[in-house]
C-alpha cells in the first residue's frame, strides 16, 4: 500500500466501521450509536483510513477530549464532552491487517496532536488491551497505575492499561 491517508468521518462510514470493529473487537462489541454519538460530539477526533478516497475503509480512529486519569464507559452514551477537558482521548484505533505496518498510526497521532494542541491540551491518553501494550509503549506511552481506574479498566480484559504520553 502506497498512498494511504485519513479522511474525516462521515455518518455513511458507519457500517464499514462496525465490520471492522467486528473483526478487530469481537470481545469488546461496541453499540454503533455510541460511535455515532462520538462523531457528533467531536467530528475533529474520528477518522478513517483509505488508500484513495474512494476506496473501502482500512481503519478507523475515534477520539475527543477528556478528564485526566478518567476513562469513558464502555459502550456507553457519553452526552456530552467535558467542558474543561485535560486530555485528548483515543478511545478507539483499529487497523486491518492490509493497513498494519504502514506508519497509519503515527501519521494520524500526528495529525491529532495538531487537534489537541489547538484544545491547549498537553496528553494524550487511552486504555490499551493486553495485546496493544507493547504497541503503545514504543509510541511513547507509559501505563498509568491508579487504583480508582482498576474497576474500569477490568471491562477491557485482563491487562488492559489506561496509558497517557504528551502530545507532539
Amino acid at each position: 500500500m502506497k498512498n494511504f491517508s485519513w479522511h474525516p468521518m462521515r455518518e455513511d462510514d458507519l457500517p464499514e466501521i462496525d465490520q471492522i470493529m467486528q473483526q478487530t473487537y469481537p470481545h469488546l462489541p461496541e453499540d454503533i450509536d455510541c460511535i455515532r454519538e462520538r462523531v457528533r460530539l467531536f467530528p475533529q477526533g474520528c477518522y478513517v483510513l483509505r488508500q484513495d478516497e474512494q476506496d473501502a475503509i482500512l481503519g478507523y480512529i475515534i477520539s475527543h477530549p477528556w478528564e485526566n486519569r478518567s476513562i469513558p464507559p464502555l459502550s456507553s452514551l457519553l452526552g456530552s464532552l467535558p467542558f474543561s477537558a485535560e486530555v485528548y482521548y483515543i478511545h478507539d484505533i483499529a487497523l486491518l491487517p492490509a493497513a498494519q505496518g504502514i506508519g497509519a498510526a503515527r501519521a494520524v497521532l500526528a495529525q491529532l496532536s495538531q487537534v489537541a494542541r489547538s484544545l491547549y491540551i498537553n496528553k494524550f491518553a487511552l486504555v490499551a488491551l493486553d495485546t496493544a501494550n507493547e504497541f503503545w509503549r514504543t509510541r511513547g506511552f507509559r501505563a498509568i497505575q491508579e487504583d480508582m481506574l482498576k474497576e474500569k479498566l477490568m471491562a477491557y480484559g485482563p491487562g488492559a492499561n489506561y496509558m497517557q504520553r504528551g502530545v507532539d
